[in-house]
């Protein structure tokens, strides 16, 4: 019997737009919009559920019905629920992005088109780090290629109906795995080796994810690039996308130098130095600016002269 859930997110939330997100965005290939619904498998307590997500509100006025079938009873739907606040940041007071807004006219542009957005989170840090690692050095659609065979083969199935949903495989099954276990599907020697090493140490208890959600930023990329294969983009990725932390931009990324030099007018790319310099007047929201410019780039936003229109919810 499916169990029903109320939650109701701080305004703005604009759960449309997290629906445009997941239907475009590269990394969401385990998210399924479905009309007006999110559904995704994930774990909870360790076990394959189906949680659905319905936005029943505005945007000025937002709610969102959590339904989920699962055994458990109110529990497990409590989990849920507990899920999409996390990953939704539904309880987060966005407010400060208009202070910065009115400092910075190019990104405040940005602001007010995705006004309501909040950082969207990957389920587990684990998946958000593989993730990371299949995007090094090659284009997203490739490694959306990768991370879908890698599900395909290695993750757990869940049927609801006459639909299959799948759940990014744990940890501990990707340790067990030889690198050569994934050069057949298309993964070089070296980010095969990256992968099962990272699996490995996170499977031993020798790489807490977890841990590092309450972490300084610094302190927790300190602790992440210890491991082979993972430098400061994927760190920064990892702790923004999967762990919550609030404050961060992967200047590095080539996406995010080439929208930003274009809203900015600067010549060709920008360098790591120009992104890290713009994005010091964002400090305390520059992972929600990375997540915006991504989503500009996403939909081929170009730039504008004049602000552009607030949604009215």
């Amino acid at each position: 019997m499916a169990r029903v859930a109320t939650v109701e997110p701080r305004p703005p939330f604009d759960f449309a737009m997290a629906l445009a997100y997941f239907r475009g965005s590269p990394s969401a290939i385990l998210e399924s919009v479905e009309g007006e619904t999110l559904v995704r498998a994930v774990r909870l307590d360790g076990q394959p559920t189906l949680v659905s997500i319905r936005g029943v509100g505005t945007v000025t006025e937002p709610r969102l019905e959590v339904r989920t079938d699962a055994p458990g009873g109110a529990a497990r739907l409590e989990e849920a629920v507990d899920f999409v606040r996390r990953t939704l940041r539904t309880d987060e007071d966005v407010g400060e992005l208009e202070a910065i807004a009115a400092r910075d006219a190019v990104f405040g542009q940005i602001v007010r088109r995705f006004r309501g957005l909040r950082l969207l989170q990957i389920p587990a840090a684990f998946e958000t780090l593989i993730w990371a690692i299949l995007g090094q050095q090659i284009n997203v659609t490739f490694a959306r290629k990768l991370k879908g065979a890698l599900v395909e083969c290695y993750g757990d199935r869940l049927r609801s109906g006459e639909r299959e949903y799948r759940v990014f495989p744990e940890a501990r099954t990707l340790a067990e795995l030889e690198p050569a276990d994934l050069t057949p599907l298309q993964f070089s020697r070296q980010k095969a080796e990256y992968v099962v090493r990272v699996a490995r140490v996170c499977a031993r208890g020798e790489l807490d994810l977890e841990s590092l959600a309450d972490a300084s930023s610094e302190a927790a990329i300190a602790e992440l690039v210890k491991v082979r294969g993972v430098g400061r983009w994927t760190a920064e990725y990892t702790l923004m996308r999967g762990l919550g932390h609030r404050d961060l931009i992967p200047a590095a990324d080539l996406g995010l130098r080439k929208v930003i030099a274009q809203h900015y007018g600067l010549a060709g790319t920008a360098t790591e130095a120009q992104v890290r310099e713009l994005a010091a007047g964002w400090a305390g929201w520059r992972s929600y600016a990375a997540l915006y410019w991504w989503f500009a780039l996403q939909e081929r936003i170009p730039p504008e002269t004049s602000p552009l229109p607030i949604g009215d919810g």
